[in-house]
C-alpha cells in the first residue's frame, strides 16, 4: 500500500490508496457518475447521505462531508479552508489509515479529495464496505445481543482507547456488527489522538445516552441497563490489556 497526495490544479486535491485506486478523479466522487453508471448498490443517511457503490470488483462506501446543528443549516457541506492536510476528509483518511496499521476493525481508506475556492471547501472520502454488517441500531431493533457479543463492543471500543483514538460521535449507528459477530466502528469525521486518559469516559457515556434514546424512540428495542453492565465488563477487560 502506497498512500499518494496529488493536486491537480482548480482547486482540486486527493488522496489515495494506489492498491485500490490507480488515478484519481472528480467523477469518481460524483453521485450521479455512479448513478449513471447503474453502480449504485444502496443508500443511508445520516447528516447526508452515504452511498454505497460497486465498482469492478470492489465495493465502496461514499461519504459527503457535511455539517450538522444549527451551523450546517447555514453552511451546509461547506467548511473553512486551513490548508489541505487539515482538511476534514484528509485527517479522516490519514486516521483510518494509522488504525489500519494498529489492527483495529475499522473501515479501510480508498480515497478522499477536497475542493477548494478561496477561503472554502467542501470534501468526500471513500472506505471500502464492511461486508456483511449491520450497525447496532439495526440489530437491536430486531434482537437482542448475547453477554459475549456486548463484551466484544465494549472491547472494540476499548481497543480504539488503547491506540489513544478519540471517536467524536460513538452513537449505536456508528458500531457495526458482521456476519462473524466482530464488532467494527466507523464514521470517524473530527476524530483524532488525543493525550490522557479523562476523556474516554465521555466516549462510554456518549454511547449510554445514545442507547437511552433509541430505546424510547423505537417501539422495539432489544436493550437493558444489564447489557450495559456486560459491555462495561468488556471495555474494562480490553482497557486493561
Amino acid at each position: 500500500m502506497a498512500t499518494i497526495r496529488r493536486d491537480i490544479g482548480a482547486g482540486h486535491h486527493f488522496i489515495f490508496d494506489d492498491a485500490l485506486v490507480n488515478q484519481p478523479s472528480t467523477d469518481m466522487f460524483n453521485p450521479e457518475f455512479w448513478h449513471a453508471q447503474d453502480k449504485i448498490t444502496g443508500q443511508a443517511k445520516g447528516r447526508g447521505t452515504t452511498i454505497f457503490i460497486e465498482h469492478e470488483s470492489q465495493k465502496w462506501v461514499l461519504r459527503h462531508f457535511k455539517r450538522g446543528g444549527l451551523v450546517g443549516r447555514i453552511l451546509s457541506d461547506q467548511y473553512v479552508f486551513l490548508g489541505v492536510e487539515r482538511s476534514r476528509p484528509f485527517e479522516e483518511f490519514r486516521l483510518l489509515e494509522h488504525m489500519q496499521a494498529q489492527g483495529l476493525r475499522v473501515p479501510v481508506p480508498v480515497a478522499a479529495r477536497i475542493h477548494r475556492r478561496g477561503l472554502i471547501y467542501r470534501g468526500d472520502l471513500i472506505t471500502l464496505n464492511i461486508p456483511n454488517s449491520r450497525d447496532l441500531h439495526h440489530v437491536l431493533c430486531n434482537q437482542s445481543l448475547q453477554k459475549e457479543e456486548w463484551h466484544k463492543v465494549g472491547h472494540a471500543l476499548a481497543a480504539i482507547h488503547n491506540c489513544q483514538v478519540y471517536h467524536h460521535d460513538a452513537n449505536v449507528r456508528n458500531i457495526m456488527i458482521d456476519a462473524d459477530l466482530q464488532i467494527w466502528l466507523i464514521d470517524f469525521d473530527r476524530c483524532h489522538i488525543k493525550e490522557g486518559d479523562d476523556w474516554k469516559q465521555s466516549n462510554l457515556d456518549r454511547l449510554l445516552r445514545s442507547l437511552h434514546k433509541e430505546k424510547a424512540k423505537n417501539p422495539v428495542f432489544h436493550w437493558d441497563e444489564k447489557q450495559w453492565a456486560w459491555c462495561i465488563d468488556g471495555y474494562r477487560a480490553g482497557i486493561s490489556q
